[in-house]
């Protein structure tokens, strides 16, 4: 067994598995704008005009769902990140795929500018007060959730995540969707590496991101430890 599973097995246990992190609405709970949506979809074949005010960035899920057969579109953004696109119906995002694309008065960069600038104004729903302070493993940490499946995409808004987590220096791990932890900027990577693949395994929407650093207003990428060998 190597090093850093030990190290990683010292803290499976404990307050970590009762703690809710990752609380959500049901998935069949439609609300009635989620509804005109999805009717829009089916009437106007997933029509430009009707769908871009509802366009977001989303992180890849380290498991597709076994149903897709149209490559989704993706684009690197700032930090330095690919991003696939969905369209947010409330519990979930549709997928678009590079079909959809070629029937659109839209380019590729002005659909990521768009997916930005509707992340954007969904970052200024969020408070400050909507971050909780918690310990996890011993490691104070900030848990923030959107309840709306986009917390993970915040650190593509260096304005939301100041007005959220403030100008101290952090490090930020994203194992799901909706799930974004900062952690202290001096934390073990061995226990950041830990927390963000146990999430991440234990959750059908976990991601497989490296870590994010926040410093001077600035977030960048920065490499957690993980096995060269996935398994």
């Amino acid at each position: 067994m190597s090093k850093r599973r030990a190290h990683r097995t010292n803290h499976s246990h404990g307050q970590l598995r009762s703690r809710p992190l990752l609380g959500g609405p049901p998935l069949l709970s439609l609300d009635p704008s989620c509804r005109t949506i999805l009717s829009q979809i089916d009437e106007r074949n997933f029509a430009w005009s009707d769908l871009a005010e509802n366009v977001l960035p989303i992180f890849e899920r380290a498991r597709p769902f076994s149903h897709e057969a149209v490559p989704p579109i993706h684009a690197v953004v700032p930090p330095g990140v690919t991003v696939g696109f969905g369209v947010d119906v409330g519990p979930a995002f549709l997928r678009i795929a590079v079909g959809h694309l070629a029937t659109w008065p839209v380019d590729l960069a002005g659909l990521t500018a768009q997916a930005v600038e509707n992340l954007e104004r969904r970052t200024r729903r969020a408070r400050p007060g909507d971050v909780v302070r918690e310990t996890l493993g011993g490691v104070p940490a900030l848990v923030f959730q959107s309840q709306a499946g986009w917390a993970s995409t915040t650190v593509l808004v260096p304005g939301a995540m100041d007005r959220l987590f403030g100008q101290r220096p952090a490090l930020f791990v994203a194992p799901t969707r909706d799930l974004l932890i900062g952690l202290p900027p001096d934390v073990d990577l061995e226990f950041a590496t830990w927390l963000t693949e146990w999430l991440e395994a234990t959750n059908a929407d976990g991601l497989h991101l490296e870590a994010f650093e926040w410093r001077d207003g600035t977030v960048s990428c920065r490499p957690l430890r993980r096995d060269a060998i996935a398994v």
